[in-house]
Order: structure tokens, then C-alpha cells, then sequence
């Protein structure tokens, strides 16, 4: 394995057992395959966060090893599978590799890469890393534990914020709760975020064998929560907090909002916005689609203006994250999930 020696190693390869690792291949990255490449210039980002979660700066001339995976990022960068022949960029600091079609003003370019293989196995075959995943596969078809749901107006609209605080609340009223994030991009940062809030359990995608969730379809994230429900189960939390990435116009948000099934795999919802207007327009068509919706927070709580408006045009309770760390909003958000959490139960049966 000397030719993966002295190499920088991307976040979302966590489960990979790198000792299979025994060849570089010339062929065209697939979804999911591990790619060893170059840094040939460093723009955007300057950094790799490591399998621990540490961010290790990059210097032009590093090896490192991704993951080939599309992005959808609004206040970053769109990227498609990189191809032979075509720019290879390094999209995600958790270690994705892909080619840039669109960014933001609000980023540099993208850190330029070259791909010096994919990463073989001892078959001769391309390591992926839906081979490591630890939730390849599920036991039931149905498991019961209520599910939070944490949807967004736009990315960095304060979603994160919002679960964290959900957990850590819950957290110190002595509730067991597992977080997990079901759609995005393979990163640690929110990983690592909501372990730190006090969950008993963490599980995202990337568990499941997923770089990124870009292109995939609603059935597959039923199925993903369905797996996330039966691990947070077996780690024995009495709730699952799932946030879900980006804004509730993103293609895949916006199929999960649109799907009954995905519905009925949900007790409740809190609405993380960027603005009283925005928060509105999503509590809408929350309500709309038929999921209960309990409250709304994000970043829209640094103003009480704001969080005025947003009560007054909604009718809903405004929680900041300091609030949603405190009893009194734990005890009504708990005892809203396990009431329609029973009732649901109750009506099935």
C-alpha cells in the first residue's frame, strides 16, 4: 500500500477499511468510488477534515483521498461526477471530489485537484464506499420511535443550530435522542455538532454508503430513514432529531415534501428560517403537505422584530436555540411529539 503513503484522508471515507486498498486504476470514477489525487491549487478550500474530524490544511503537491460524489450547495457549489478529461475540483472539505458547474459569489473558485487513480481493490475493482457501510441493510420494515424534523428555508438558515439545541434540551431532561441528517453532503461538522449536544447516537448518510444525497430518489430516502430508525432504536434513544439539508426548494427537500410515505414516517416538524417572510412561506406549505408542524426557529430569532412577525403570521411559538435548550419549550415540544407520536400508533392499530 506504499502508493497511498503519506496521504490526507477525507472525512466521509470514515468506514473504509483503507488496507483493502492495492492498486490505482485508469478507469472513470463512479458515485461513491475512492480517488486518490493531487492538489494542484488551493482556492476555496484550504483544508481536508480528516476521519476524526480535524481539519488538516492542504498544501499544493498533497495527495489525498476522496470520494467522487455530485453537489447541490446554493451558497456554494453545484458540481457533477468529475470525468476524464474535464476539471477536477475539490467541492466539500469532507472530502468530495466532483466537477464545479456553478457557484457562488459568496466563495472562491474551487480548489483545483488531479486525479491520479481510483483506488483498487485486490479484484481489480474500483473500492466504493457503499461497500462500507454499516447500514447496508435493514431487519424490519416498520419501526416505531417518534421522528423530529428539522427543514429549512435556504442552506445556512440555522437548521443545525436548531437540532443541536432540540437535542441538548432534550438531553438534560434525561432523554435518550439519536440525530441524524438524511439528505446533503458527506461533511463532519454537523456529525460532530450534534454528538457534542448530547445525543446518544449519530447517524447520517454517509453511514448508509452516500458521499451525497444528490439525484437520489424519494424511495431511497424512506429507506434511509427507515435504516436510521431501526439503528436509533437499537441504541435505545426514545426519539430520533433528523435534520434535512439545504432549502425546501432543493430537488430532493422538495420530493420529500410532496411524498405521503415520507410523510407517515414523521411525527412532527420545526421550520428553521432565515427571515419572518421566508419562515412563513415554509410553515405554509409544511402545513400544506400535512405534516404537524410545532414551532419555528433559525436565524430569523436574532431579531424579535422578526420572531413578532413570524408568531403573528403564523400563529406558531418562536423558539431561539438558548430556548430551545430550557424546559419549558422541551416539555411542550416532548410532550406535543409523544401525544401525536401515540395518537398515530393508536390509529394504526
Amino acid at each position: 500500500m506504499g502508493f497511498l503513503s503519506n496521504v490526507k484522508q477525507g472525512y466521509i471515507t470514515r468506514n473504509v477499511d483503507i488496507s483493502q486498498a492495492k492498486m490505482l486504476l485508469d478507469v472513470q470514477p463512479a458515485a461513491g468510488d475512492l480517488l486518490l489525487c493531487r492538489v494542484d491549487k488551493i482556492r476555496q478550500h484550504t483544508r481536508l477534515e480528516n476521519t476524526q474530524g480535524r481539519r488538516e490544511h492542504l498544501y499544493e503537491g498533497d495527495n489525498i483521498i476522496v470520494v467522487a460524489a455530485k453537489r447541490y450547495a446554493t451558497d456554494q457549489f453545484c458540481a457533477e461526477l468529475p470525468t476524464l478529461g474535464q476539471p477536477f475540483h475539490l467541492v466539500a472539505a469532507g472530502g468530495i471530489a466532483g466537477n464545479v458547474t456553478h457557484r457562488s459569489q459568496k466563495v472562491k473558485a474551487p480548489t483545483e485537484l488531479t486525479l491520479q487513480g481510483v483506488i483498487g481493490g485486490k479484484d481489480g475493482k474500483a473500492l466504493n464506499l457503499s461497500s462500507f457501510a454499516p447500514l447496508k441493510t435493514m431487519n424490519r420494515t416498520q419501526i416505531n420511535i417518534p421522528v423530529l424534523v428539522i427543514v429549512g428555508s435556504d442552506m445556512n438558515a440555522g437548521k443545525t443550530t436548531t437540532a443541536c439545541a432540540c437535542i441538548n434540551g432534550l438531553f438534560k431532561e434525561g432523554i435518550r435522542v439519536a440525530g441524524a441528517k438524511l439528505t446533503g453532503t458527506g461533511a463532519g461538522p454537523d456529525y460532530w455538532r450534534m454528538k457534542d449536544a448530547g445525543a446518544c447516537h449519530v447517524i447520517d448518510f454517509v453511514d448508509a454508503g452516500f458521499p451525497s444525497t444528490v439525484g437520489l430518489s424519494t424511495g431511497n430516502f424512506i429507506q434511509l430513514l427507515q435504516r436510521f430508525k431501526e439503528s436509533a432504536q437499537k441504541a435505545e434513544a426514545q426519539i430520533l432529531v433528523l435534520e434535512i439539508a439545504d432549502g425546501i426548494l432543493q430537488p430532493e427537500t422538495k420530493s420529500l415534501m410532496n411524498s405521503e410515505h415520507f410523510i407517515n414516517e414523521v411525527t412532527g416538524v420545526i421550520v428553521a428560517a432565515d427571515s419572518a417572510t421566508s419562515a412563513i412561506m415554509v410553515a405554509e406549505r409544511v402545513l400544506s403537505a400535512g405534516f404537524s408542524l410545532y414551532a419555528i426557529s433559525g436565524l430569523l430569532t436574532r431579531s424579535p422584530i422578526a420572531c413578532e412577525e413570524a408568531t403573528t403570521g403564523s400563529g406558531l411559538p418562536v423558539f431561539t436555540a438558548a430556548d430551545l435548550s430550557k424546559k419549558s419549550a422541551i416539555d411542550y415540544l416532548y410532550n406535543t411529539i409523544i401525544r401525536d407520536y401515540e395518537n398515530t400508533c393508536s390509529a394504526a392499530g
